[in-house]
């Protein structure tokens, strides 16, 4: 073992030191000029033959299409109608170039006598001065736009941040005060919806009309209006005691707002989404909506119970009105 380990590193000292690796910034790829060079070189063409490297920069269109007979076959409409023009003597002077930093020095500022270059310097020089510039006429000073009028009209303020509906939404999610979850569970609710395939409307059911079914996910917060509208009931049974004599209550309907009917219909989703196997508490809720949307939940049985209460009840409206006139008599 001895021997034969000396035996190399006997090699290894007599081939001299041996090669050491390249670094990452060494040995790299030469740059395209120069690699255009080199092919050049090799082929044994010169700069500024056909087939020969460009090295210069802003070479001419002209140049390039004198030397290429090819090219100037194939030339643009555009090169074609200004070579000709400069042939007869009546086109214009603007030429065409391969690089725009041949013209950059032929490009000028706005003068002195433009408007907008004057009152942007009289604006900077007394900035400069400190002294205070009006714009226009008629602004205040320490405004930049001319200030609103108060008190601003009814129909240009903005009392809510959110929808109506996904406010009242949120708030009934929400748990033990924490509205900022509630707000985070009704954000990945309208994504869930917004990403889901377009559901299969049942036309049994009555669903509000909207837009197509195909274009319900591209506006989440529609979506959810139309499900939760669709299944809010418009009345609820109030159980009252004394109208027909006795103990005995009679059931009588009574109209809801729109908020008491979102309120019992958001209610009735949160119900049924508990029922749900999802793990998250969006998924559950935003299943349930397209579920109601394709006329597969149950919420619409509870509905219907209402309404066909509220329908047989009808009657028991006539005795508690006359019930009402007799007490004020």
């Amino acid at each position: 073992m001895s021997s034969t380990s000396s035996g190399s590193s006997g090699k290894q000292n007599d081939g001299g030191v041996g090669e050491r690796p390249l670094g990452p910034n060494q040995d790299q790829l030469p740059h395209v000029s120069e690699e255009a060079a080199a092919t050049a070189q090799i082929m044994g063409k010169k700069c500024g033959e056909v087939g020969g490297p460009e090295l210069e920069q802003g070479t001419p269109v002209a140049d390039i299409l004198k030397r290429d007979k090819e090219a100037l076959k194939n030339m643009p409409k555009v090169l074609r109608d200004e070579a000709a023009a400069s042939q007869n003597g009546s086109g214009s002077k603007r030429s065409f170039s391969t690089s725009a930093r041949l013209h950059q020095g032929e490009v000028k500022g706005n003068s002195p006598a433009d408007p907008s270059a004057a009152t942007v310097a009289n604006m900077l020089a007394a900035s400069n001065r400190g002294e205070s510039v009006d714009v226009e006429k008629g602004i205040p000073e320490g405004f930049k736009y001319e200030p609103p009028t108060l008190p601003l009209p009814p129909n240009e303020r903005f009392d809510r941040r959110y929808e109506p509906l996904v406010e009242q939404f949120t708030k009934l999610i929400m748990k033990h005060g924490k509205l900022s979850l509630a707000q985070k569970h009704m954000a990945k609710i309208l994504e869930y919806l917004r990403t889901a395939p377009a559901p299969l409307i049942d036309p049994s059911k009555p669903f509000l009309p909207g837009p197509p079914s195909p274009q319900l996910p591209l506006n989440p917060i529609l979506y959810l209006t139309l499900a939760v509208d669709s299944i809010a009931p418009l009345f609820r049974i109030r159980q009252i005691r004394g109208i027909a004599g006795g103990g005995a209550a009679l059931p009588i309907p009574s109209p809801l707002a729109q908020r008491q009917r979102r309120r019992e219909a958001i209610t009735w989703i949160l119900e049924a989404a508990e029922k749900r196997r999802d793990n998250q508490l969006s998924h559950r809720i935003a299943n349930e909506i397209i579920a109601i949307a394709e006329g597969k939940s149950s919420v619409w049985l509870k509905r219907a119970a209402i309404h066909k209460q509220a329908t047989v009840s009808r009657a028991n409206i006539r005795r508690a009105s006359q019930q009402r006139r007799g007490r004020k008599q």
